[in-house]
């Protein structure tokens, strides 16, 4: 579980780093599912329902008449699809017409057809196509009859009942004629032997009507009362959804596509990346303490820098921390005072082993790191410490900013009180502290090192600013050159990092924790720590 905690909060992490990039992946799909609406006519949807009634008690029809499944599967076929689209105008094949269906069974006696369309006319036409091929097909299937069959019957039913028509037509003609004739006539007799001969054909065309009605009616599944499906009422009005609810469809889904899209890319890319970026990361690199972290304001311009050096003003765990590395590193602690016992009794004798020197090593374009100096120099001399910045690089372009600010400054000049911008450390006066400045190569970081005499080397790295193989060789060249390193300053340290970049050795030892068996406090006789020692 632990181990699912820390890889999610990497990726917390690094997806945090890259917001605005999210934020335009976001965007640009969002443009995207606007522009595909565009694209897209309005889609309208229309129901209709077929009614199978339960089997009445006393019937012969088997149960599983109309099993709700298998009517499903039975209106989605491709026979009932086909049948309805050759009714529709133009025509559509099974295909079309499944991509456009949905069947659904709220109950086990209801099927429910809903059909998409591009009009509403569209819609609610296929919806009913399909409900009556449904019926028409379990019907034909329930009968004994093919369907070649029932439509022969159909039209001999059709040709008897035109026949009969006739055959009534000339019943009535020759009973008028019959009507005006004199009844011992040879006319009124040959009319009387016809009119006998139309009853006696009506009678018969009338009993094989009845015989093929009886016919088609037993073969129907209909034929018993309650057992064969129906269509329940037209289809419903079609509709659509409104035009809000449909853009914001398009562009929330093309939004969170983007984002998606952008999320997986930036994870992957940054699970890829080789600078580091937790405090832990870079001290097990080199093997070297951070010793603070610091939040960097990186000036854009000269003007920036020389605005840094005037009036920088850190907000208080900045301060804190800055004052922190002033007390550690300095013999008076930052004070400018030099006093008989510092903090955590220390000797004057063991503060006058602390150099008032300060070299800061920074990477080549390492903005935030390179920031970390004149940060350092500006406080103390807020702080009412003489100061002075000498600034080195091995003529690298990402300090030409800085370097111009220095320039612009000049010695003469105090950008504020107690704070004088100098490329020599010699003129520094008794107690004055010196922080150099020197920006340094990543592939040979060990060319033209200054060396200044008692200094105390620190490297500012912003977190992410470096791979490891890059501070192990800026180590090695501090190491070469009689400076090694003594701590690392991490700038604008990520805000879901919470380790401490102490040593392993450091971090091995844990507070003991309460036992779970007897819930004693730490400390107490038998209690024991997180190795399972007692205290």
């Amino acid at each position: 579980m632990s181990e699912q905690i820390v890889d999610l909060r990497s990726i917390w992490a690094i997806l945090r780093r890259h917001t605005r990039t999210l934020a335009v992946a976001a965007v640009a799909g969002g443009l995207a599912g606007a522009a595909l609406l565009e694209t897209m006519p309005p889609e309208y949807t229309s129901s209709t329902m077929v009614l199978f009634a339960p089997v009445p008690a006393g019937t012969t029809a088997p149960v599983t008449a109309h099993a709700i499944d298998t009517q499903v599967q039975l209106a989605r076929s491709d026979t009932v699809l086909g049948r309805a689209g050759r009714t529709l105008d133009p025509p559509l094949d099974a295909d079309e017409v499944a991509d456009r269906i949905a069947v659904l069974s709220p109950t086990e006696q209801v099927l429910t057809i809903t059909a998409r369309g591009a009009t509403a006319g569209e819609a609610e036409r296929l919806a009913t196509a399909v409900a009556r091929a449904d019926i028409d097909y379990l019907q034909e299937a329930a009968s004994g009859l093919s369907s070649d069959e029932r439509a022969a019957m159909a039209k001999r039913k059709a040709t008897l009942t035109d026949t009969l028509d006739a055959v009534k037509s000339e019943l009535a003609t020759t009973s008028d004629r019959l009507r005006s004739e004199v009844p011992s006539s040879p006319a009124a007799k040959a009319d009387a032997a016809t009119l006998s001969q139309l009853t006696a054909r009506q009678a018969d065309i009338v009993l094989e009507v009845d015989a093929l009605n009886k016919q088609l009616v037993s073969q129907s599944a209909s034929s018993q009362p309650g057992v064969g499906p129906s269509l329940v009422g037209p289809a419903s009005r079609a509709h659509t959804l409104p035009a809000v609810v449909r853009g914001g469809m398009f562009v929330g889904l093309g939004a969170a596509s983007g984002l998606g899209i952008a999320a997986g890319f930036v994870v992957l890319r940054g699970r890829r990346e080789k600078a580091l970026r937790s405090r832990d990361q870079i001290a097990d690199s080199i093997g070297i303490p951070v010793v603070s972290s610091v939040q960097s304001r990186v000036p854009r311009s000269v003007a920036g820098w020389v605005t840094l050096l005037r009036s920088y003003a850190p907000s208080s765990t900045d301060a804190w921390a800055l004052h922190q590395l002033l007390q550690r590193f300095t013999p008076d602690g930052g004070t400018g005072v030099q006093s008989t016992t510092g903090r955590r009794g220390r000797t004057q004798q063991e503060s006058s082993r602390r150099s008032s020197q300060l070299l800061v090593l920074t990477l080549d374009g390492d903005q935030a790191g390179l920031c970390i100096g004149p940060q350092l120099a500006s406080f103390a001399a807020a702080s009412g410490r003489r100061t002075r910045l000498v600034t080195t690089s091995q003529r690298q372009e990402s300090t030409n900013f800085l370097l111009a600010a220095c320039s612009r400054i000049g010695s003469h000049q105090q950008p504020r009180p107690g704070l004088v911008v100098d490329a020599r450390a010699e003129a520094a006066g008794e107690g004055d502290l010196v922080v150099h400045c020197v920006t340094v190569s990543r592939q040979q970081p060990g060319s033209h090192l200054v060396r200044p005499d008692d200094a105390v080397t620190l490297l500012a790295v912003s977190a992410g600013g470096a791979t490891a193989e890059e501070l192990a060789r800026v180590a090695l060249a501090a190491d070469e050159a009689g400076v090694p390193l003594q701590g690392i300053v991490v700038a604008n340290p990520d805000a879901l990092d919470r380790t401490t970049g102490r040593l392993p050795a450091e971090r091995a030892v844990l507070a003991p924790l309460p036992s779970l068996m007897t819930g004693a406090e730490p400390g107490e006789p038998g209690v024991g720590n997180a190795f399972g020692r007692k205290r």
